[in-house]
């Protein structure tokens, strides 16, 4: 297989797998990565099952992200995401809190997921409360100069306290821009809150159309379902319908959804990423064929 298992950069070359730089393996696109198992099975007939056998002591959730950094001498991956962020994201992944002297202490450094506070950056927001284009952009710009990987960066769709959208199709556009300078990184839509306000677009909406964008009559509000459609500014429906190119998307029932709380969701745009974060146990099953239980947390 080392000799003939090919993989495609974020920049769109193609090199024989055992060449590829640490560098280059921290930005595949998603799907590449995703591909790699079935590709396995399909060319060379390895199974999926056995490679997860083989590959269990090198996984992440086994030996942890601390061994792999010092194995391979990777700066540790950021995350970006607006400073208006819920306040379920240090639980997830580590933000620092101030005791009493206002004196920042990790007390929840790690986490979750183990990412780390000082590697959770967040991103300056406009007088919108909208987060900033540009200063995204410096921020990616630094992390490709100074090869330091970049997890992932997310647009908030209808933040908690301001309602406010970032602009989730300029930040997809971003990353395609860094793909062909070899900075990849996966895109996630917290729409926890604003995401059930993409069925109200237009039925025939797309983007650039501006015969939907205005107010007009009732007629010219009415969709083909029972629903109206909403009469949203341009650029909050070019991110909403941008919401379908997300790699991943939290959308909460318990909010627009009106069902009972804590119901929550989360979406992938390609379902393979939810064996990423399996995790399986006997007394999860319940008897079922498949429990959501183990693909994310349970509880609170």
């Amino acid at each position: 297989m080392a000799d003939s298992f090919l993989i495609d950069t974020c920049v769109g070359e193609r090199k024989l797998f055992t060449e590829v730089t640490f560098w280059e393996l921290s930005n595949l696109k998603p799907k590449d990565i995703l591909d790699i198992p079935d590709r396995f099975a399909r060319e060379y007939g390895v199974s999926p099952k056995y490679m997860e056998k083989v590959l269990l002591e090198y996984s992440i959730q086994q030996t942890g992200k601390d061994v792999l950094e010092r194995e391979f001498d990777l700066k540790p991956p950021q995350y970006f995401l607006s400073n208006t962020r819920h306040y379920s994201w240090p639980k997830g992944a580590g933000m620092p809190i101030m005791d009493h002297k206002e004196k920042a202490r990790y007390w929840h450094d790690k986490a979750i997921a183990g990412i780390g506070a000082q590697h959770v950056i967040g991103v300056p927001v406009d007088h919108g409360a909208r987060l900033r284009l540009d200063k995204l952009e410096e921020l990616l710009e630094e992390s490709l100069a100074n090869k330091q990987a970049v997890y992932a960066v997310v647009a908030i769709i209808g933040s908690t306290e301001e309602g406010c959208v970032d602009r989730l199709s300029e930040v997809l556009a971003m990353r395609k821009k860094f793909q062909a300078r070899g900075l990849s990184f996966l895109v996630h839509a917290d729409a926890a809150w604003g995401g059930y306000f993409a069925s109200m677009l237009p039925t025939e909406y797309q983007p650039g159309d501006n015969a939907k964008l205005t107010i007009g009559d009732a007629d010219d509000q009415v969709g083909e379902g029972v629903v109206p459609d909403s009469a949203l500014r341009t650029e909050t429906q070019e991110d909403l319908f941008a919401l379908r190119f997300a790699d991943s998307i939290t959308v909460d029932p318990h909010k627009a959804g009106y069902i009972p709380y804590p119901a929550g969701g989360l979406c992938y745009r390609d379902e393979r990423m939810r064996y990423l974060v399996t995790w399986t146990s006997p007394y999860l099953s319940r008897g079922a064929v498949t429990s959501m239980g183990i693909y994310g947390v349970e509880g609170r």
